[in-house]
């Protein structure tokens, strides 16, 4: 009891309210629509790890992780190669170089990572690169025979730019997953609407990592002042 008085000490009441409503929420959807394990372990999983995050708690990482496997699963029975390869061969070791990074620039007095934010050349060589970099993908997801290229390449690229802000502990990192949100909703409420009933999960993980998103940015900007 006293590890998970200790785990929530610095939380507010309102971040402890968010995810106890939100995790309910989706094993309450997820039992009613028949859902499966590994979808409710995804959702639960990324959803802690997203909340973690916004926090600037380093333990997001190891909820990522797991998230990260059973996310890849489900996305390969979708044919969902971009976002099966994003959290294989590129986030599970980001997970690694992300532990080691936050490390090194937490804060002492409440165990925050350090945050920081872009400059405008920083913003170009994003924009320029987000624009390229997909296009390229979107040609290779198809020739792979991909299922809905433009989405599948659009939030795979804008999670791997926003694992790398995440990394390097930028709070425009938040600027990049609410895109990202917003793409994956779509993709996979097309999916849910075409009569797949174990897209509920996901699709309210997504959706709780929207909201999520827009109070990490906020929380993430209030702690580069601060730090």
């Amino acid at each position: 009891m006293n590890k998970i008085n200790n785990f929530f000490k610095d939380w507010t009441m309102f971040e402890k309210i968010w995810l106890f409503i939100s995790s309910i929420i989706m094993i309450t959807l997820s039992f009613i629509w028949g859902d499966n394990l590994i979808a409710l372990i995804s959702g639960l999983t990324g959803m802690i790890s997203v909340v973690l995050c916004a926090k600037g708690k380093i333990s997001n990482y190891l909820f990522g992780a797991i998230n990260a496997i059973t996310y890849a699963y489900l996305c390969f029975f979708q044919k969902l190669y971009g976002e099966l390869m994003y959290n294989t061969i590129y986030m599970l070791p980001m997970i690694l170089f992300g532990v080691f990074s936050w490390k090194r620039n937490m804060t002492k007095e409440n165990s925050e990572v350090k945050a920081r934010n872009l400059s405008l050349k920083g913003w170009l060589i994003l924009i320029i690169s987000i624009f390229i970099i997909t296009i390229i993908y979107r040609q290779v997801l198809t020739y792979w025979g991909g299922n809905m290229t433009w989405l599948d390449a659009a939030s795979t690229i804008f999670s791997a730019i926003a694992t790398v802000l995440m990394v390097a502990r930028f709070s425009e990192q938040w600027i990049m997953w609410i895109i990202v949100n917003g793409l994956s909703i779509s993709m996979w409420g097309i999916i849910l609407l075409k009569g797949d009933m174990s897209a509920i999960s996901t699709v309210v993980m997504w959706t709780a990592y929207l909201f999520n998103s827009v109070y990490g940015y906020i929380n993430w900007r209030k702690l580069s002042k601060i730090q």
